[in-house]
């Protein structure tokens, strides 16, 4: 059997949905599939963001579980540096309420999700999925592949997944001590290697609590080892793993496809964090699918099909996605993945020296009210703007090129 549609989406997590609002609600026909049950636990995600993006993926603020406005630094040696500002700095979200939020926003614009879905293979114009009802072959001009880190769409089409990954792993605790509006990160090549633990508060009394590695090393234990340090008489409610995307995909774009979110590396790479960038990008994506649906597709008439393969001058509205995209994170991503390098070269010793030298009340306080989770690219040029800082930076700067040499 056969289902014909101008946009298919594979995957139906927030990216997914997000796309497939923009790309009905630009009229053009529109179709998920999710292999997850309606309603399913998500794939493993800490769901701390900045405020700015549940507006960016069109939802309310009914999902946010509370608002951050402190920073904890747990330095390798146990040292801690506190960070906190009068302002709201990020928020904790419930990731399943929003992707509930999400799928009936995508509903209503118009767009068809189906759940116990899985798509089993794909080429340009045709997405095979199986479902308990039945196995289809659905033709569509345009394939958006929103299916994760590890994306098989992006198999199937020969395109490279991004370069560098972080395994992660995080637990949910319960029975803790009462919590503040505050997050802590955990530094440090015993801790986390390649790069940080964390504890973020969610629900009251729950406690996220995870941390990410670098290839050759697996997080969980890792992990246990973290919890017990930190939070000895904690209970362990839930477990969770996957992987970080920690660089873009060298392609996001074939023939009939588009690729976005973690399957495209729509991240940012001193954290990894997706739900914002990968937000900008799903709209973009939606949109765009769109219109090579309704300006270059091939609507089926009788037995005639959409044939994505006859689309001429469609390939200038790929170069605007990919172009929409780098001017959306290139920045940030290019800027996140040098201090990346950076950061990698040290060791636990450089970490403590360089944390020393930042520790300077003035500066904290500025880091504290001007970082931006989702544009650290603009901290130099503002840093650059206060002239009380500068002595302060200039101590640093013989210091970091010795260590990153």
């Amino acid at each position: 059997m056969d289902k014909h549609v101008d946009v298919a989406v594979v995957g139906a997590g927030p990216i997914g949905l997000v796309s497939a609002r923009a790309s009905a609600e630009a009229g053009a026909r529109t179709l998920v599939v999710e292999k997850r049950p309606e309603g399913s636990q998500p794939s493993c995600c800490t769901g701390l963001v900045s405020p700015r993006t549940l507006p960016t993926l069109g939802a309310s603020d009914d999902s946010v579980l509370q608002y951050i406005r402190a920073l904890r630094i747990h330095l390798p040696s146990g040292r801690q540096i506190h960070l906190r500002s009068d302002h709201v700095k990020a928020i904790t979200i419930d990731r399943r309420h929003l992707e509930q939020e999400l799928l009936v926003i995508a509903r209503h614009a118009g767009a068809d999700v189906r759940f116990n879905t899985e798509a089993i293979n794909a080429q340009t114009g045709v997405v095979r999925v199986q479902s308990d009802d039945a196995d289809l072959a659905i033709q569509a001009a345009v394939i958006i592949g929103a299916d994760g880190p590890r994306s098989r769409v992006a198999s199937w089409f020969s395109l490279p997944h991004p370069a560098q990954f972080a395994a992660a792993a995080q637990v949910e605790l319960t029975d803790i001590p009462e919590h503040d509006d505050g997050v802590d990160f955990f530094l440090g090549n015993e801790v986390a290697p390649g790069f940080f633990g964390w504890s973020v508060p969610a629900e009251d009394g729950i406690l996220r609590v995870g941390l990410g590695v670098l290839p050759p090393h697996a997080p969980m234990a890792f992990l246990d080892r973290l919890v017990t340090h930190h939070f000895p008489t904690a209970r362990i409610q839930s477990r969770s793993a996957g992987w970080i995307p920690l660089a873009p995909a060298p392609v996001i774009t074939a023939p009939g496809l588009l690729l976005v979110g973690d399957a495209a590396g729509h991240v940012k790479p001193l954290s990894g964090g997706g739900l914002f960038t990968g937000g900008s990008c799903a709209q973009i994506a939606g949109e765009i699918a769109a219109r090579i649906a309704k300006d270059h597709g091939v609507r089926p008439s009788g037995s005639e099909s959409t044939n994505p393969l006859s689309l001429d001058g469609a390939s200038d509205m790929y170069a605007s996605y990919i172009t929409g995209c780098q001017e959306t994170l290139g920045k940030e991503q290019t800027f996140g993945q040098s201090m990346r390098s950076h950061i990698a070269r040290l060791e636990d010793e450089d970490i403590e020296t360089v944390a020393l030298a930042l520790d300077d009340p003035q500066l904290l306080q500025f880091l504290a009210d001007e970082a931006d989770i989702d544009f650290f690219h603009q901290l130099p040029d503002r840093l650059a703007s206060e002239p009380r800082l500068w002595s302060t930076l200039l101590n640093l700067v013989p210091l970091l090129g010795a260590l990153t040499k």
